[in-house]
């Protein structure tokens, strides 16, 4: 049943790398802007259904800054983080929409899982470390897939796509 949830987010993720690049537009300039995203995936060790949210506040056109808030859950379980995040994108030269980047952040974690800590409900300290691909399909919209390790007690990785709103 996991690796089906996997393999469903793996090909979303791979309909926007083929489907992306024909609708989509050259990036614009994002110092002083701000992007709100959101996205869904899996995540695995434990393995649970996972949806992030973020908000970033581009200093430079290459460098972000601003919060992301997790919640992976199963059942009675789930993992609820929240932590600062520093993002890098890089600008391509020979690809004007596409835009990889670079995250890394620190916050907190509470896990309350069954197979975790005996079950009981434990908040801890959280280092989330991924990176991703942005295809621009608009001036306001962009698909992302990306992939997040999340280090603390316990490790846990996660596979993701959603959408980015650029204001």
């Amino acid at each position: 049943m996991q690796r089906q949830k996997l393999m469903a987010v793996a090909v979303m993720a791979a309909a926007f790398l083929v489907s992306a690049p024909g609708f989509a537009q050259k990036f614009n300039e994002r110092t002083g802007r701000w992007t709100v995203g959101g996205d869904l995936g899996v995540t695995e060790g434990p393995t649970l259904m996972g949806l992030n949210f973020n908000v970033n506040y581009y200093i430079t056109d290459e460098i972000a800054v601003g919060p992301l808030v997790q919640y992976d859950f199963w059942d009675d379980n789930h993992i609820f983080g929240v932590a600062g995040m520093v993002r890098y994108s890089a600008i391509l030269a020979n690809s004007k929409v596409v835009r990889p980047y670079g995250q890394a952040g620190i916050g907190f974690v509470n896990f309350k899982h069954e197979d975790l800590f005996s079950g009981d409900s434990k908040t801890t300290y959280l280092f989330p470390v991924g990176g991703g691909l942005e295809f621009k399909l608009n001036d306001q919209l962009a698909l992302d897939t990306n992939v997040l390790f999340n280090l603390s007690e316990e490790i846990y990785v996660g596979l993701f796509a959603g959408v980015t709103f650029v204001f």
